[in-house]
């Protein structure tokens, strides 16, 4: 058996929070996020808030429940057909999917080295995928500058939906969880691909032979004239195999 090492499983374990930061900030729907700076004149005291991601956008769902009444519920809903999704934004979808399944299959391949005993160049090429993947989730945050941040229907449409309360919101989105998150997964794949650059891969156990000493004696019977050989065996130390 080897003796895997913390250093060697290392690039997996950082890959998984890597993978798990690049889900949030691709999938879930807080990647940007519209704040209301005037409530209008029937609007509420608090800010609305209105969160948008790279596939889906926060929407509020009226459920009249039997139990707790009326209770609105934010959930999370792809895109109408008529959204113009301009090139950022499909870039962002794309650098998106690449990351998640790229670093998806490298991560795994990491989690498997404390049993299947990589050598020092398969965790170099590890390493160089993974700052691949750090590069693609770098480029999602060209969604922070496309339609879905700039010239976003869904603003309009609330406007449209409640006139009397004549909400105002920013020009601009700022970043939302999963834009952060995408910072973050950016930072994560980098360090990790570092990581599996640098790391030392687990050593196997040396394999062992065992060393005999074999002596003949040949013993002449003076009688008859025939020949007696003697076999003496002493074992030896084991030693390490070349």
């Amino acid at each position: 058996m080897g003796r895997p090492s913390f250093q060697s499983a290392l690039p997996g374990l950082l890959g998984c929070v890597s993978f798990i930061l690049s889900a949030v900030a691709g999938v879930y729907c807080k990647f940007i996020t519209f704040k209301s700076t005037d409530g209008g004149t029937y609007g509420p005291s608090e800010p609305v808030t209105l969160n948008f991601g790279i596939w889906y956008y926060q929407w509020y769902t009226v459920v009249d429940s039997a139990i707790q009444g009326i209770v609105i519920l934010e959930t999370c809903h792809q895109y109408d057909d008529g959204v113009d999704i301009d090139s950022n934004w499909k870039s962002a979808r794309a650098f998106s999917t690449m990351a998640l399944i790229i670093g998806g299959l490298i991560t795994f391949w990491a989690l498997l080295s404390t049993c299947l005993f990589y050598n020092k160049q398969m965790y170099r090429s590890g390493g160089g995928l993974f700052i691949l993947c750090c590069l693609f989730q770098g480029l999602t945050l060209l969604f922070l500058d496309s339609n879905a941040c700039n010239n976003n229907i869904y603003i309009e449409k609330v406007k449209q939906l409640m006139p009397a309360v004549n909400l105002q919101f920013e020009d601009t989105c700022s970043m939302g969880s999963g834009a952060k998150c995408a910072i973050a997964a950016t930072v994560m794949w980098f360090v990790t691909g570092m990581v599996s650059l640098k790391v030392n891969p687990p050593q196997h156990d040396p394999v062992m032979v065992e060393t005999h000493d074999v002596t003949y004696t040949q013993t002449i019977n003076p009688e008859d004239g025939t020949a007696l050989v003697t076999e003496t065996v002493v074992t030896g130390e084991p030693t390490v195999a070349d």
